[in-house]
């Protein structure tokens, strides 16, 4: 069993999406979780949410992931699952957030 954590200022991530605009977002997330995550009133905590799943993820696996290599979509029970290179994982996750940090659980068994 592997196990990734990751925790992230929601701040550092909407101040990087203001100074680098859809490049920071196109670099991060896909269309999929960029729109899921802009049909809220304040898309940083659910952008920053992500963000700590596939930084999460990524510390699970021996291999390289780039960040475009992971998808993370809530079913519509709202329970996240993750795709890589387009493909349903057997990776558990769970995505948390308060108004000021993010934090993301990953496990890979």
């Amino acid at each position: 069993m592997e196990i990734g954590i990751d925790i992230e200022d929601i701040e550092r991530i909407k101040k990087a999406h203001l100074r680098w605009k859809e490049r920071f977002l196109n670099r991060i997330f896909n269309e999929k979780e960029i729109e899921y995550c802009f049909k809220k009133t304040d898309p940083y905590p659910s952008l920053c949410g992500r963000f700590c799943a596939k930084e999460a993820i990524i510390k699970v696996f021996d291999a390289k992931l780039h960040f475009s290599d992971i998808e993370v979509i809530n079913k519509k029970s709202g329970k996240p699952e993750v795709f890589i290179k387009g493909k349903k994982s057997n990776i558990k996750i769970s995505i948390s957030h308060t108004k000021k940090y993010a934090t993301a659980v990953a496990i890979k068994q």
